[in-house]
């Protein structure tokens, strides 16, 4: 398939030829064929990856070696990319800023983001040394210690959701060092421009780092200053602004003014000394504390995803087989040094705040492997001139390896936990605060369900109010922005979404909910929620209201296991109002 795609690259049409991805000119038809060819091949060998049950970032790093000029040369100018590799990164961190809210934190907080802190930190201290003895200089081995302290998040947390573990103390703790290192990937960033002086110096001495300091220190306050203009106009101006932006009542246009926010943040901080993705990560920090948070993130997902494929693809690009199988013991040794060294810090940091000896076992091998914001650092600091060519292909290796056994470690981490079952708590700890959640019990007649509401119009307030009567939990999900910010402030769990869409669902609860009742005069997207709702939580009771009765099949279909249709049941209304003004009850009874 991937020769087929090749012989296309150059085209013919009415006597005209169009040089197609092997001219390496850039025209417009020549970023049409990268791009099918990435597409295709990409998700070739993810299809391919997922029926091995393996994560696909590695799927993606693979087809750019396959793609790139040092393998079959069907993209030989990566460098035309480059635009885009830049821009799928600024909305990585743009939806990382989206997703952090403090609420997923709230047990036990500081000493979960003191251990994310910590063991960082002990992954850099120790990969230094380990990256220096390995023949990369001071400034190199820095800047791969860095990057490869760094772990995956989407792969990590995925194996955690499809084993429902994140509720868990390792998931919990595994999220919390998750979003740590997301956090310090925008310090080492900052970092990198300091790495690069220091690397193209001859031997920089004291005196040196001395002058450079008050220049650095300089840029710092400044781009402090710049954070806090960022975040502040951010908090004044970006809500209103996409109140506006839905005054249409079209969500498109909520999507646009978001990704336009995101890039004018990015270019903003950019302005003041920092970088794109520092000024994107802060305004989808600034949006996660408002009510369009959920709505953005699941618009902007499907996006994001695209273009992190075409970024993982270039970044493959840039490796070269032929140099790396010359130095392959080089790059399994040191990928095994990784995830030892990674393992142990980890672990060890846990075990020392508080958390228990299996499961700090179990979150250090879950966390041993780099992730994709190592890809991004080492991609940053080749481009500064930190690292070599061949460093760089060898440190991307192991970071593909390491990936590919994430699954491998994580399934270690019960052995492991049962192994370290005995072994006592640190003996300044007096007791774990960090306890395992009960398992979900059968409900008992005191305990209340709960239930998810999709849409609050009038039928969706009568079914919310009756429902409060009762004492009944439940969860609304509206589009009326409006309405959400007058339910928000009356003290309703109301989340400003689209009920159809997977994120939304899944942000109000749908895994622990017992019923979704969805209210919406929407027959297509009560149909897409019924399916969602379904495929996500097996065994909830759904009840659907459609417009007409040629749809009540559809519905069954989708996952509804009630339906209740507009036209009879205002057929039932109006014909018992009448037979029970013409005395003919019983007429009307078997409706």
């Amino acid at each position: 398939m991937l020769r087929v795609l090749g012989r296309f690259s150059s085209v013919r049409v009415s006597g005209m030829s169009f040089c197609v991805g092997q001219t390496g000119t850039g025209g417009e038809l020549g970023a049409i064929s990268d791009w099918l060819v990435i597409l295709v091949s990409t998700s070739l060998i993810a299809l391919l990856m997922q029926r091995m049950r393996l994560a696909v970032i590695p799927a993606y790093l693979l087809a750019g070696v396959l793609l790139g000029p040092h393998a079959l040369a069907l993209i030989p100018s990566p460098e035309r990319l480059a635009p885009v590799s830049r821009l799928a990164v600024v909305l990585l961190l743009f939806g990382i800023g989206l997703e952090l809210h403090l609420s997923a934190l709230r047990h036990d907080l500081l000493r979960m983001l003191l251990a994310g802190v910590v063991s960082c930190s002990a992954c850099v201290l120790l990969g230094w040394p380990a990256a220096m003895a390995f023949g990369q200089s001071a400034p190199a081995g820095l800047a791969i210690a860095m990057a490869l302290a760094m772990s995956s998040t989407a792969v990590v947390l995925r194996i955690f959701a499809q084993r429902r573990e994140l509720r868990l103390v390792r998931g919990r703790v595994a999220l919390a060092i998750s979003v740590v290192q997301d956090l310090l990937v925008l310090a080492i960033l900052l970092v990198l421009p300091i790495l690069a002086r220091w690397a193209g110096a001859s031997g920089p001495s004291a005196a040196d780092a001395a002058a450079t300091t008050p220049h650095y220190g300089r840029q710092v306050v400044f781009g402090l200053l710049g954070v806090t203009a960022i975040i502040a106009a951010g908090r004044l101006l970006l809500p209103r602004l996409l109140q506006q932006s839905l005054r249409a009542g079209s969500l498109e246009v909520l999507m646009i003014a978001g990704l336009a926010v995101a890039l004018a943040a990015a270019v903003g901080a950019q302005k003041v000394g920092l970088s794109l993705e520092m000024g994107a990560f802060l305004a989808g920090f600034v949006l996660a504390g408002t009510t369009f948070r959920h709505q953005l993130s699941s618009q902007i997902g499907p996006l994001r995803d695209l273009f992190l494929a075409v970024f993982f693809t270039t970044v493959g690009m840039k490796l070269d087989p032929a140099s790396l199988l010359h130095g392959w013991w080089v790059i399994l040794l040191a990928a095994l040094v990784m995830l030892f060294l990674k393992t142990a810090a980890i672990g060890a940091t846990c075990w020392c705040l508080g958390v228990t000896a299996s499961v700090a076992a179990a979150v250090g091998l879950s966390l041993a492997q780099a992730g994709e914001f190592s890809l991004v650092l080492l991609d940053a600091a080749h481009r500064q001139g930190i690292l070599s060519d061949l460093a760089l292909a060898q440190t991307m290796s192991m970071v593909v390896l390491s990936l590919f056994l994430t699954p491998v470690l994580v399934d270690l981490g019960r052995p492991a936990a049962r192994l370290l079952g005995r072994v006592p708590m640190a003996p300044w700890i007096t007791r774990s605060v960090l306890s395992e959640p009960p398992e979900p019990a059968p409900r008992a007649g005191s305990q209340k369900p709960h239930v998810i509401i999709g849409g609050y119009g009038p039928l969706g307030w009568l079914i919310a109010a009756e429902l409060e009567r009762f004492g009944v939990s439940h969860t609304i999900v509206e589009l009326n922005p409006q309405t959400v910010r007058k339910q928000s402030a009356r003290g309703k769990r109301i989340i400003f979404g689209d009920i159809s869409r997977a994120e939304i669902l899944e942000s109000a609860g749908i895994a622990q909910a017992d019923a979704l009742i969805l209210t919406i005069p929407d027959e297509g997207a009560v149909l897409r929620a019924c399916a969602l709702a379904r495929s996500r939580a097996p065994r909830i009771y759904i009840a659907a209201r459609i417009g007409v009765v040629s749809e009540r099949s559809g519905a069954v279909k989708s996952g509804a296991d009630h339906v209740t249709i507009d036209e009879i049941a205002t057929a039932n209304d109006l014909l018992g109002a009448v037979t029970r003004r013409l005395g003919l009850a019983s007429a009307g009874s078997g409706s």
